[in-house]
């Protein structure tokens, strides 16, 4: 019998974020007949919701408590975290987000295993002070054979930071396409009144939600009658909801919070709209392109590979006044989100998760 690949992907859970969202629909798609796939993190979690049969899953630590916490930073600062708790004998083992899940994979003993760390942001644009952060993690990036970046332009910001030691490519996200047409069936648990933006994303200061709602209150004092729903949850919700109350918009904004299944949001919508600061490679864009919605976004990392000079949707200015000016442009011409909205589905066709998991797995097998 043919030797299986064994495969590790490190990360800190499972269940929220947009990175776990693709490490999960990328599992669930590979080949077990070739690869022999564990999924490790930090915290634990009932695995039986996210990750298909026959997917490996093992946790750190039994629970999140402010010990284990402690713990893990005292663990992942002294190099342990891996000898204590990384025990199989890997052929492959990938650190699947920055930061904690890199810096403990950077200590691994399996001297055979091929590393891989994954990169999903502009670390150029996230991490503030970027002298301080290469510094601090250069000798981290060192001992990976590649870094896997998920566009080009994570890639380039990754290459400026770093240079290409170790090598750099990109490997686009695993979208699980059916999956998100049959969920999109579903009832939407909101009444739609009328012409809908939607957002998705963290309540964090990368997503952009305090400048969607400024830029959405200065429309609504233009007179443009339209509704905002922003579904997700984080830190920044009490700021948005005092924000929301103090410009009088609880009658045109919804804080719709986390969504197991946002799929029906976006299909009911009528523009998405993406008001993030930056980016990696958007997931909420691509599958609002795979259900068809005119999409409305930044200038943010990996939007022009997603969508071109603004063929497949409208990228903007990455400040208030372009959030603002897109929007107008799609609330009050019929015709654009007509053509956007085709050059979405067009653009969407060429996400299918096979074609996508086949490009990596292929990646995995040629190391």
């Amino acid at each position: 019998m043919e030797h299986k690949i064994r495969i590790l992907f490190f990360i800190e859970n499972l269940s929220e974020g947009g990175a776990e969202k693709v490490l999960r629909n990328l599992v669930n798609h590979m080949d077990q007949t070739r690869f022999d796939v564990t999924v490790q993190t930090v915290w634990p979690c009932d695995a039986s919701r996210y990750l298909a049969q026959g997917v490996r899953y093992q946790s750190m630590y039994a629970a999140r408590s402010r010990a284990n916490r402690l713990r893990y930073r005292l663990e992942a600062a002294s190099g342990l975290a891996y000898r204590l708790h990384i025990k199989d004998d890997f052929d492959i083992e990938c650190a699947y987000l920055e930061m904690g899940p890199t810096k403990v994979m950077a200590a691994s003993t399996n001297k055979k295993a091929k590393k891989l760390a994954w990169v999903h942001c502009d670390l150029k644009k996230k991490v503030g002070d970027t002298e301080a952060f290469v510094k601090k993690t250069a000798d981290w990036y060192r001992r990976f054979d590649k870094v896997v970046c998920v566009s080009q332009n994570v890639r380039d910001s990754f290459v400026d930071l770093f240079g290409n030691t170790p090598e750099s490519v990109v490997v686009y996200n695993t979208i699980d396409d059916a999956e998100i047409q049959e969920k999109a069936k579903a009832p939407c648990p909101v009444l739609k009144r009328k012409l809908t933006a939607l957002a998705i994303g963290r309540l964090t200061e990368q997503k952009g939600f305090d400048r969607l709602l400024e830029a959405h209150n200065s429309l609504i004092r233009e007179g443009y009658d339209y509704d905002l729903w922003i579904l997700g949850e984080g830190e920044m919700r009490g700021a948005l909801e005092a924000e929301i109350r103090r410009n009088g918009l609880q009658g045109s904004v919804k804080l719709l919070g986390f969504q197991s299944n946002p799929y029906p949001y976006l299909k009911n919508c009528d523009i998405y709209v993406c008001s993030s600061r930056y980016e990696g490679m958007s997931t909420t864009v691509i599958e609002s392109m795979i259900l068809g919605n005119p999409v409305v976004t930044t200038d943010c990392t990996g939007m022009r590979e997603l969508l071109g000079d603004s063929e497949y949707g409208l990228i903007v200015p990455n400040n208030t006044d372009g959030i603002a000016s897109g929007l107008k442009k799609m609330i009050s011409e019929d015709e654009c989100r007509a053509f956007y909205a085709e050059k979405a589905a067009e653009r969407g066709r060429g996400f299918r998760s096979d074609v996508l998991t086949g490009k990596l797995e292929a990646f995995l097998e040629n190391l």
